[in-house]
């Protein structure tokens, strides 16, 4: 159900002795010059809908009478009567079947940007943000997806900086993997020493027994025996082993290794490297991934306007801070927000029209069109032309 005004009324509220207006379209022209009335009217239907506002409304009573008035009718057929008197102010509410009700009733029915078509401006950037997260339908939890982000980039950065640490190693080719075994080589040496040992003892007998048999031939048959075994002893020998060339080997075998292992250590560091690099460009995909995620969620999004959009920082019209956008811009998406929050009663005022040019206007009057909303808007003007409501000192003429 929408709900707009179908007559507003002011009597001696601020610069405004009597004012009528009965909205016959979606946009409400009230024109003038400076001072002439625009504002208080547009500050009365505000202070009847809204509440009084001390900050905007200093003295609602115009100078020189004691009361002032503001009857709103609404099309559901409620009345709103905001009455001022030198001891405060008052609202009087009743609907169509004649019960009273208050501005808690009020304010449920009115969007929670309220009335004011500057409103989304007046905001911080978190604000408009939240304010613009509260009415779009996103397929995605910004504030989750931010999380997940910034997870990702916190990895990526770490994996970075660990590779950045490793530097750019460069491993010998030309040195083995396999580091020489000092154990085997030992073992080779104690080997060769206890078969050279054996050799070095038949030797010895071979010698001895030949002395026997020339010094005693009594004993020739059993020195020849010995001869003969020990002779036997010497065949089945192997060949004699070289050991300095074991222990040149295992001079060098630690000089050799400590070699080796510095270069294993540069080849993993190597493979180290290759192992982030791939991780950092996972990391990188996931990121691309989730922002294209984000890019896909917002394009199915239904934004209150074309061009609306948003990021870490805040909301963005056109691709740029909504901030830096033009006054236009800026007026005709705050408008827009209100109508996107869908409230019972349809009404927005504007203060500063003049900002918006003859196509900004027409923007205005189809956006109002399209949603049954009612924009009653002040344009500084010298001579009436043909405008319905045009003030002058206080009065509609």
């Amino acid at each position: 159900m929408s709900t707009k005004i179908t007559e507003a009324t002011l009597k001696n509220f601020q610069k405004v002795s009597f004012a009528k207006i009965e909205p016959s379209g979606n946009l409400i022209v009230l024109a003038g010059k400076n001072g002439a009335g625009k504002t208080s009217t547009n500050d009365g239907i505000e202070a009847a809908l809204t509440g009084h506002n001390g900050r905007n409304i200093k003295r609602p009573i115009k100078d020189g009478h004691g009361k002032a008035t503001i009857d709103v009718k609404l099309s559901d057929g409620t009345t709103l009567i905001r009455g001022y008197t030198p001891s405060g102010t008052t609202l009087k509410g009743l609907d169509a079947a004649g019960n009273k009700f208050g501005q808690r009733d009020l304010d449920a029915r009115i969007s929670n940007l309220g009335i004011d078509g500057r409103k989304f401006i007046s905001l911080g950037e978190k604000e408009q943000l939240q304010a613009l997260l509260s009415i779009v339908d996103l397929p995605f939890k910004p504030a989750e997806l931010d999380a997940e982000r910034k997870m990702l980039e916190a990895q990526r950065l770490a994996v970075g900086q660990q590779g950045k640490a490793i530097g750019d190693p460069h491993a010998d080719p030309n040195i083995p993997t396999d580091e020489t075994s000092v154990s085997e080589i030992i073992s080779a040496i104690r080997a060769g020493e206890a078969s050279n040992e054996l050799i070095d003892t038949a030797e010895h007998s071979v010698q001895h027994w030949s002395g026997e048999v020339e010094q005693l031939k009594e004993a020739l048959a059993t020195a020849e025996r010995n001869l003969a075994g020990a002779k036997a002893t010497l065949a089945s020998s192997p060949e004699r082993i070289d050991t300095s060339a074991l222990e040149a080997q295992l001079d060098s075998a630690e000089e050799s290794n400590a070699a080796i292992r510095a270069n294993n250590q540069v080849r993993e560091q190597a493979q180290r490297k290759l192992e982030l690099r791939a991780q950092y460009a996972d990391l990188t995909e996931q990121i691309k991934a989730l922002d294209q995620r984000k890019t896909d969620g917002l394009a199915q999004a239904e934004m209150p306007i074309e061009g609306l959009t948003f990021d870490d920082e805040g909301v963005l019209y056109q691709g740029v801070p909504f901030s830096r956008a033009s006054g236009r811009e800026q007026l005709i998406v705050s408008c827009a927000m209100i109508m996107a929050t869908n409230p019972e009663i349809r009404v927005i005022i504007i203060r500063d029209g003049n900002v918006l040019d003859m196509e900004g206007m027409q923007i205005l009057n189809d956006m109002a069109e399209a949603t049954n909303f009612q924009v009653f808007i002040e344009l500084v003007k010298e001579d009436k032309g043909d405008d319905e409501y045009f003030f002058s000192e206080g009065e509609l003429i």
